[in-house]
Formats: structure tokens, sequence, C-alpha cells
């Protein structure tokens, strides 16, 4: 299942963790190591309780017209993709997601995983650097 949006391009590999509890706690406070946030929108606000170390990727249902989701991946220097009608209905916690650029690829095969990282081998030629 792919996904175009809007936002800030980029690459990341990660799994999904979706944001549905808005209630006393922190929703956030659980996010593992190599996430990508899916939630209805990302404020300001909730930024302050996002440990954004184990974050890889945001995406957003909301087309984030004030701009805070694209102001914090920027500075974060992470992809974000807004405006995916339905994300959270159609994405799971724990899916396969690739950022690809504005697009959201979930559970993707072997083939779109392929293609995943020859584009991202060339679009950073230090990924690919042979050190030795």
């Amino acid at each position: 299942m792919t996904f175009r949006g809007n936002g800030v391009a980029g690459f990341a590999k990660g799994r999904a963790f979706v944001v549905f509890d808005r209630g006393q706690r922190n929703p956030f406070e659980d996010i593992p190591p190599g996430s990508v946030l899916i939630a209805r929108t990302v404020s300001l606000s909730d930024s302050v309780m996002i440990n954004f170390k184990n974050v890889v990727a945001m995406v957003t249902e909301e087309e984030d017209l004030t701009g805070h989701v694209g102001l914090l991946a920027r500075g974060l220097g992470i992809p974000a993709v807004v405006g995916i009608t339905n994300c959270m209905r159609d994405i799971y916690n724990s899916d396969r997601v690739l950022i690809r650029n504005l697009d959201v690829l979930v559970n993707p095969d072997l083939s779109e995983v392929e293609e995943f990282d020859r584009l991202r081998r060339e679009a950073d030629p230090q990924l690919s650097l042979d050190l030795r």
C-alpha cells in the first residue's frame, strides 16, 4: 500500500508507531527506537513529550497548514509526510514503513525495498562509501 503526501522529503525505514490516545497520560512515551510516528497531527506542545531519538520519520493525516510538523522535521533532519488521508485507519502499529521522498510505503514487498535502497544510495552517495 502506497500513500503520497506533502511535507519534508527524505528517506526513512522503520516500524509504525500509531498514536491514538490523547488522554491524561503521554501517548508518545513508549515510542521504540527506529519508529515512524503516525498521528492525526503533531503540535508544538506534543513535541516536548516525544523522544525524537527514537523517531526516524513522521506521517500525519492533517495537512499541517501552520507548518509545525515541517519545522520539527527540518530541525531534526528527518522526513515528514503530511496530509495522508486515512493513515490512522490503514496503518497499524509495527507495520513496516518506508518513506521515499513524499511516498509512504506500508509493508512493502522485496522489490519495493530493493528499489528504496537503490534510490537512497543514489540520493546520498556518502551512505555507500567504502571506507576500508
